[in-house]
Order: structure tokens, then sequence, then C-alpha cells
């Protein structure tokens, strides 16, 4: 019994470091791992160093690709699990065509890409939300039991305050009892707008890809897609096994895109970029593969293009994630401005 209970916590456990261990510390691994074969320590050396030194998820990673190699399996076969298939499938071709270490730097830059994402939005956002929370903290202090307001309120009711107090004080109302109300609602939208943006595949979604602000989900998806299908096939992996490799860890959405690329495979479409075709990659590298396709090196060309169309969808990421951030500071400012206002004013009635 004792034993089975372990087994059980062991295995959620797994699951719960499964979930923790991605993006960047996925990349930070590989990078990791790279650089010591690169220096001339064997493999197996290799992970036990990254064993001992890592720790959390990226700790018990390294032992899963340890305990891999101690049972005579595959350095791959210990990544199942810890890393995206394609990465899994990436070392595997390198490790029985002698370019392991190159194949690990490669899906370490595709990781990097796609880790990059998060940390545009959070460097660009981190500051303005700061700057609004503090304002937004303040208002909430001058609504406390002996704060501000409540001592302008026992000298004069609110009701004859200028208007510019009277808005203060019912902000300052509303995020002393609802705040709870804001970040819920925040919280919702984000969960909301991820599932339908990875999800919904129905009526309308033609319209949703076109939306200049919306649009980014597929092109990054887009440009993911077409990064890691390149380096698949570019490393030996059939076309239609790459689709199958990429599809069993993609989004609804991107699944939606390639069945459509399987039936059109399937029906001995002639150009391949005809079978990309479904929508999910821009019109121009549509046309651009098509004419590469006749001739050769359509999967180095594929490569270039998911990369570039990333970096064009990154740029793009940047300025809207700028835009926003600009808005909340702005939002800030009135806030601020709002509290110095509204305290002047109220201090003037209390005066005359």
């Amino acid at each position: 019994m004792a034993k089975e209970e372990f087994s059980k916590k062991d295995s959620k456990d797994s699951k719960l470091d499964y979930m923790l261990f991605r993006g960047g510390d996925q990349q930070s691994f590989l990078e990791d791992l790279a650089t010591l074969v690169e220096d001339g320590v064997p493999a197996n050396k290799a992970i036990d160093v990254l064993e001992s030194v890592l720790e959390g998820s990226a700790k018990k990673a390294a032992k899963s690709i340890r305990r891999s190699l101690a049972q005579g399996q595959s350095f791959s076969d210990g990544m199942v699990g810890w890393f995206p298939h394609y990465v899994v499938e990436l070392v595997r071709i390198g490790e029985q065509g002698g370019t392991m270490v190159h194949n690990i730097r490669v899906a370490a830059e595709a990781l990097g890409q796609r880790s990059a994402v998060v940390s545009t939005l959070f460097s660009e956002l981190t500051y303005p939300l700061v700057v609004l929370s503090f304002a937004c903290g303040i208002v909430m202090s001058f609504n406390s039991k002996g704060g501000i307001l409540e001592q302008f309120a026992v000298i004069k009711p609110v009701s004859i305050w200028p208007t510019s107090g009277q808005v203060l004080y019912n902000l300052a109302q509303f995020l002393t009892d609802d705040w709870w109300l804001i970040v819920l609602g925040i919280i919702g939208f984000i969960i909301g707008l991820n599932i339908v943006l990875k999800t919904y595949i129905g009526p309308g979604r033609d319209t949703i890809d076109k939306l200049p602000l919306l649009s980014l989900y597929r092109k990054l998806a887009a440009g993911s897609f077409m990064e890691t299908l390149g380096l698949l096939v570019l490393n030996g992996v059939v076309f239609k096994q790459a689709l199958t490799l990429i599809s069993s860890q993609a989004s609804t959405y991107l699944r939606f895109h390639m069945r459509l690329m399987e039936r059109r495979l399937g029906k001995g479409e002639g150009n391949i970029a005809d079978v990309l075709d479904t929508g999910l990659i821009d019109r121009v590298n549509i046309i651009r593969l098509r004419a590469i396709a006749e001739a050769k090196g359509f999967e180095h060309a594929l490569v270039r293009q998911g990369k570039q169309a990333t970096l064009n969808s990154m740029a793009m990421l940047n300025k809207v994630a700028k835009l926003l951030g600009s808005l909340i500071l702005a939002l800030g400012a009135g806030v601020a401005g709002l509290m110095v206002m509204g305290t002047y004013a109220i201090s003037q009635v209390l005066g005359s």
C-alpha cells in the first residue's frame, strides 16, 4: 500500500514538474548541455553534471535522461515528456546521424523564439502595471479607516463636494470594495481570449485571423510552424511524419490547419506549397514557397521564412505591447492626477 501511495505521489509530482519545465527553462537546459558536450564532456557525463548543479524541474529532467541512459535506452528517450515531440525527434535524428550537438543547438534556438513572446509582453508591461497598481493603492489608502477621504466626509457630506472630489471618492470606494472584480475580469478576459485563439475553429475564425491585433496569434503560430516543419524535414523526417510530430502537441487551431494539409497531401497535391495553403500562412509566403518548391532547398526556405515571419510578428507584438504599456501608464497618470485635483478641490470646499 505504501509503495502504491508513493507511486501516485511521484506521478502527481512529475505532472507538475512537466508543467513547470517549459520555454526558457527548456532552452537553458539544452544550451547548457550543448556547451558541455562541445567542451569535450561526454553526453552521459554532461547529464550527470547538469543533474548535480540544476534545481527543481530541470534537475528532474536531467535525472530522467540519466535513467534512460543507465537502462540502455537512447538520450532522446529520456527527454520524452520533458520536451516537445519535435525537439525529442530532432535530438533522436542527431544521435543517429552524429549531429546531436548541432541539433540540440537548433532545438534550443527554436524554443528561445517561443519563450521570447512571453518575455516581450512581460518586459513592456511590468513597469506600467506597477505604476498603475501603486496609484490605485494610494487611492485605496485614502478610503481606508481613518483615511483622509473618510475624515473629509465627516466634516462635510460628499454630496456637496466638487465633481472631481466625488469622482475620487467613488473610485476609492469601488477599488476598496470591488477590486477583486477588476482582477477577476482581467484574468477572465486573458483566459477567454487565449482559449478562443487556441481552440475556436468555427464560423468567423477567418475574420478573427484578419483583425489587426488578433491576427498576431496566427502569424506567430505560422512562423513557428514553418520553422519547426522545415527543421524536421531538413533533418530527414518525412513530411507527413513531421506533421504528425508537430500536431501531437499543437493547439486545436493549429491541428485544424494541419489536418487540412494532410488531406491535401493525401490527394496528391503536386506543389508542397499548395499543401500548406490553408489560410494559416500569409499569401506572400505561400507564393514564395510555391516558386521555391519547384527548385531545390525548399526545407531551408521554409526555415528561413519561418524565422522571418516570427521576427516580423515579434516586432509587431513589441509595438503593440509598448502601445498598451503607454495606455496603462496614461491611466496611472490619470489616477494620480485625479488624486491631486480631487483632494485639492475638496480642501478648497472645506476651507470655505
